[in-house]
């Protein structure tokens, strides 16, 4: 087979997998990127088709086109309305989270260094920046797990806006630290660096955010609407990169105002149409797919020898665990979050691309004895992403799904169906009630929309059902079958949250 055959082969193969995986995942919550990363090493180091040599001169500008979707599709996603009410708690979450995966991370950097496993010119600058790679949860790994098994969404709005804090932290940490590294005494101080990565970003991000607002009413139907915001990401990297700013910060800052252009064009009263176009969304979860399935499977065709660094990431994997429990306890201490809730968070652990992308960025901007880093890095995304395959399908049964907790909550929280409950008196005699699941129950003939119902009407009988909280029971039918006239029933409030 000549070399163009192989390279469509394995492209095909790549995208075959990465789809069918996530039709498994759909049935058996093991993520798709297993099967991705398993391709990978079948087609690096098993058959040979591709060399790690060859990886490496593409690696860092497959990295920073990766950063770019990945980052567009899980901020643009984010809604801050939604997350508000979790934010204190998922900020106090991902700032342990951090500091635990860094301190750990740090000290098992050192000790390999001084057994011999990692070179011996690694300082504490590299144990660092190793930790802050390796800081913070994958939400492209957690997110969909979530959303498939239909839990509470406060608890998915939890570790969702968790992962998305941890990945700002663990690219401006991880660029930071580089940064020290290369210019050596010549750097500021960290602090310094951190805040100064940090406030560019935020402030290119938003003003370029805010600005391309005004342009979203005239690509709002264009078939050329997502190449157009895309070519503006890509140029807005580079300019923020150039200004010495976080740009993996400013792309999740302008996607996050993009995503939430409706509610804040209403809050500053700017009118309407200032939206992302369905075509974009849906453009960019197409290419976020291609770009992930071709990531993961980047990341299994870097696996191979030495053998003593694969096993060094897998211990890794398991440090990253066990550190993540203290976090986990100490954040959701005193919440109202049920034992299994606990239990979920605390195994929403796995690491996945931004660690990957981050991980070939020492080796592109200069720090010395950091080509075997990606091998180090990807084994220890493998290990906790077998970890969260395993342990979630155990923990998802001890908790209730969307249909168990109520009407309400689906409705409200997950921004599912329509649904509503209506309680309808049969007759004050009998005392009987009816239980309407649906909103069609608020259409004609049956209920019509000023509340008379037809004499005709017969209504389902439905099991018991007590009143939820907070929601007021209908007034009894009222006048006799003779009378087209009726007391208009009520959708109340929905039902709190069971966490």
């Amino acid at each position: 087979m000549d070399a163009v055959a192989q390279f469509l082969v394995a492209v095909a193969a790549i995208f075959l997998i990465g789809a069918v995986g996530e039709m498994v995942f759909a049935k058996t919550f093991v993520p798709d990127a297993i099967w991705l990363i398993i391709t990978g090493v079948l087609l690096g180091p098993v058959l040979g088709w591709v060399t790690r040599e060859q990886l490496a001169a593409v690696a860092p500008h497959f990295a920073a086109l990766t950063l770019v979707v990945v980052l567009f599709e899980g901020g643009s996603r984010i809604r801050l309305k939604e997350l508000a009410k979790v934010a204190p708690r998922a900020g106090l979450l991902a700032v342990l989270t951090f500091a635990f995966a860094v301190v750990v991370i740090a000290l098992a950097v050192k000790g390999a260094v001084a057994i011999g496993w990692l070179p011996a010119s690694w300082t504490w600058g590299h144990a660092l920046m190793v930790g802050c790679i390796l800081g913070g949860p994958s939400s492209i790994i957690i997110m969909p797990a979530m959303e498939r098994a239909k839990l509470d969404p406060s608890l998915a709005g939890l570790v969702g806006l968790e992962s998305a804090i941890t990945d700002a932290f663990c690219v401006v940490g991880t660029a930071a630290a580089i940064d020290i590294l290369v210019a050596g005494d010549q750097a500021s101080s960290p602090a310094m660096s951190l805040v100064r990565s940090f406030g560019l970003a935020l402030v290119i991000g938003a003003v370029s955010a805010f600005a391309w607002l005004l342009f979203l009413r005239l690509l709002r139907n264009s078939e050329h609407a997502y190449p157009i915001t895309l070519s503006v990401l890509l140029l807005l990297y580079v300019a923020i990169d150039a200004a010495g700013g976080s740009a993996a910060l400013g792309i999740l800052t302008v996607a996050i105002i993009l995503g939430n252009a409706p509610s804040i064009s209403q809050k500053f009263d700017l009118g309407e149409g200032f939206e992302l176009g369905q075509s974009v969304q849906g453009v960019n979860r197409h290419v976020a797919f291609i770009i992930k399935s071709l990531f993961f499977t980047f990341m299994g065709l870097m696996l191979g020898p030495p053998w003593g660094l694969l096993a060094l990431g897998a211990l890794f994997g398991l440090l990253l665990f066990l550190a993540r429990v203290p976090a986990a306890l100490l954040a959701t201490l005193g919440s109202e979050h049920r034992e299994a809730a606990r239990k979920m968070v605390i195994l929403s652990m796995p690491r996945g691309m931004a660690a990957g992308v981050l991980a070939t960025m020492p080796t592109f901007a200069g720090v010395a004895d950091t080509e075997q880093l990606p091998v180090v890095v990807f084994a220890c995304i493998v290990t906790t992403i077998l970890i969260f395959a395993g342990t979630f399908p155990l923990v998802r049964k001890q908790l209730p799904t969307l249909a168990e907790i109520g009407v309400g909550a689906a409705g409200k929280e997950a921004g599912g169906d329509a649904l509503a409950e209506l309680v309808v008196a049969q007759g004050k005699s009998k005392g009987a009630t009816t239980t309407l699941r649906s909103a069609d129950a608020l259409a004609p003939p049956q209920v019509p929309h000023d509340g008379a119902l037809d004499p005709g009407t017969t209504l389902p009988s439905a099991l018991p059902v007590a009143p939820l909280p907070g929601r007021a029971e209908v007034a009894p039918a009222g006048p006799p079958p003779n009378q087209t006239s009726g007391p208009s029933p009520t959708v109340a409030d929905d039902a709190e949250e069971p966490f």
